[in-house]
């Protein structure tokens, strides 16, 4: 019985969720939560893809360095270095077991490779070294700035983050029901992902919202995660963003399917359509 408990301790978290899910087993007490939040929130392998596509296509050449603001476990650190083999990748978060989680889950997985990725523990505003190519921050984290002063602080350090050639991606989301308290529920293999608006105030566009996760034996993980964020608008932050140095912002927006469902593929766009929820990326140049 003690060497089984030792194996099962050998096995990364995706494999032994997996082997949960397979079984019907997986609930609110065995349910790792970074596992959890990778599987229904992000999509780094194609986040990585976008942003290589772009960067080549803007600058002739291929982006070597990423760096990965409110990067928490490290998915896109990881998934960049995967891409090709000189690629270098520096995550950033203030928050140590969560870095620790993902040393051990998405960087050690990656043998040698993982040497290629510097994770720091640190509030994003303070590092400045090394410069990259490329600074990412997704999941919409830099929402938890909800000043015009602080944001621009933020977006003034990463202005001074990025070499000549440098480029930043932030990630957006707006429309009506982005104002209204209410919950999306969405099923996973396993479980089911709950977002949560759960307050909105329209004076200051201060939003609090969480994520649920239910299961298949009837647990639920209640409040996983917490968000107390501004609702930023695109033109606003495009103008924060010239503001602090960079020479233009270009939104990119969803395409829809012939459904008139999102259909996953961003292109560069003046006019976005009325959608009642959108997601769009901002790409600002230096």
């Amino acid at each position: 019985m003690g060497g089984d408990t030792k194996m099962e301790q050998k096995k990364t978290v995706a494999e032994r969720m997996a082997k949960l899910v397979r079984k019907g087993k997986l609930t609110a007490q065995n349910a790792d939560l970074h596992w959890l939040y990778e599987k229904s929130v992000q999509n780094a392998e194609v986040e990585v893809e976008f942003i290589n596509e772009v960067y080549e296509k803007t600058f002739g050449r291929k982006p070597v360095s990423l760096r990965e603001d409110f990067c928490g476990t490290a998915n896109l650190c990881a998934e960049w270095i995967k891409l090709d083999d000189f690629k270098t990748a520096l995550g950033v978060d203030y928050d140590e077991p969560t870095l620790q989680w993902g040393r051990e889950n998405n960087l050690a997985p990656l043998g040698d490779r993982a040497s290629g990725i510097t994770l720091v523990r640190d509030d994003v505003r303070n590092v400045r070294s090394p410069q990259t190519d490329v600074l990412a921050a997704t999941n919409f984290s830099w929402w938890g700035f909800k000043t015009r002063d602080e944001l621009a602080g933020y977006l003034r350090n990463c202005h001074a983050s990025l070499k000549d050639e440098g480029m930043m991606m932030m990630d957006c989301y707006g429309g009506p029901e982005a104002q209204i308290p209410q919950e999306e529920e969405r099923e996973q293999d396993g479980f089911d992902y709950i977002w949560d608006q759960d307050t909105f105030n329209p004076i200051t566009n201060e939003i609090t919202c969480y994520i649920d996760f239910n299961f298949e034996d009837g647990s639920k993980m209640k409040k996983a995660f917490s968000y107390d964020w501004r609702l930023w608008s695109l033109p606003e932050t495009c103008d924060v963003l010239k503001e602090c140095g960079f020479s233009r912002a270009v939104i990119y927006w969803e395409g829809t399917d012939e459904d008139g469902e999102p259909d996953g593929e961003f292109q560069p766009s003046l006019e976005g359509d009325l959608a009642p929820a959108w997601v769009a990326y901002i790409l600002a140049f230096k």
